[in-house]
């Protein structure tokens, strides 16, 4: 599925850059697209943890796009930083994505580090993507596996409006 689709599918679900608001919000905006788990469980359910394994995968493919995406094309219309100053402009959206991607992942693989006698991979995106992959089943369990599935589904969120800031076409 590429990264076009998946972004207009997200689009048309309740996000908005600056909306997600509280941990509830979070918690029904990831839900909402899906099967609802049990409220009382903090233990994802099937689906969710189907969901959470499709964006772990995806969020590498991400990180790579946004990368190619730091230096606007000439006249693009990207907003810049650092445009006062000499050196090469950057596309601050970009840059403000692939931290909130790598700090998630390294934030939630340190978690379970800290619950498991597993050690830490590289520190590299794909590394800790394929590594929250692979211990999937007992993040799932986790009494945090909620706010995992809630902040890896904004960043991926922010990470493909980053990378698309244009409306989605009209789905067929």
């Amino acid at each position: 599925m590429d990264i076009v689709r998946i972004a207009c599918f997200l689009e048309r679900s309740t996000y908005r850059p600056g909306e997600e608001g509280t941990k509830a919000v979070q918690d029904i905006e990831f839900r909402s697209a899906h099967h609802l788990c049990v409220e009382t469980d903090p233990a994802l359910c099937v689906p969710c943890q189907e969901r959470l394994d499709r964006q772990l995968a995806l969020l590498p493919r991400v990180y790579g796009e946004l990368e190619a995406a730091l230096v606007p094309a000439p006249h693009s219309g990207d907003r810049e930083t650092g445009t006062d100053r000499p050196g090469i402009p950057l596309n601050g959206p970009a840059v403000e994505a692939r931290a909130a991607v790598r700090g998630t992942l390294t934030s939630w693989a340190d978690l379970l580090v800290e619950g498991r006698t597993v050690r830490l991979p590289l520190r590299t995106v794909p590394a800790l993507a394929a590594f929250l992959r692979r211990h999937l089943g007992w993040l799932a369990v986790h009494p945090a596996a909620e706010d995992a599935a809630a902040e890896i589904d904004t960043v991926l969120r922010r990470s493909l409006y980053a990378l698309h800031r244009t409306p989605c076409p009209v789905a067929g």
